[in-house]
């Protein structure tokens, strides 16, 4: 399915004492190719946001294999692995040269953002069509910093 392959390297202020990674960095480049994925695919954020739609995390997680330190070229893939009714799946590989050094994952819901008068509330609802189609197509994205 849909692939982006973004290329970057360590800031120095995403390091910790030690000088290696700090681990919530991974969850925030997650979260950055996550979103530029969706835009790569057609969906961009703001506008689906602008119709009322939102993609709520509903369960994530990561496994880290090596450390990452400042300076080191990173390659982060997320590709779209499942679309379901109501979810998407998209998994992420953490790479140094060829060396995986962590993998990830999100599982997000497709929602509808209402104003109740109180607050704002979601309602999870199917996948439109013609977006489920856009998740699903087979393409690759490559970006460099």
């Amino acid at each position: 399915m849909f692939k982006l392959t973004m290329t970057f390297r360590v800031e120095w202020g995403e390091t910790d004492t030690a000088g290696i990674i700090f681990y919530p960095n991974y969850y925030r480049w997650f979260d950055r190719a996550g979103h530029q994925l969706l835009d790569d695919a057609g969906l961009p954020t703001v506008e689906l946001n602008r119709e009322g739609y939102v993609q709520p995390i509903l369960e994530c997680g990561a496994r880290f294999h090596k450390p990452l330190v400042y300076h080191d070229l990173v390659e982060l893939s997320a590709e779209i692995t499942e679309v379901k009714n109501k979810v998407f799946r998209i998994e992420y590989r953490v790479k140094r040269d060829d060396t995986m050094v962590a993998e990830g994952f999100e599982v997000r819901a497709w929602a509808k953002q209402t104003d109740s008068g109180i607050r704002e509330q979601m309602s999870a609802m199917p996948i439109p069509q013609e977006y489920a189609i856009l998740l699903r197509t087979e393409r690759e994205v490559r970006k460099g910093s």
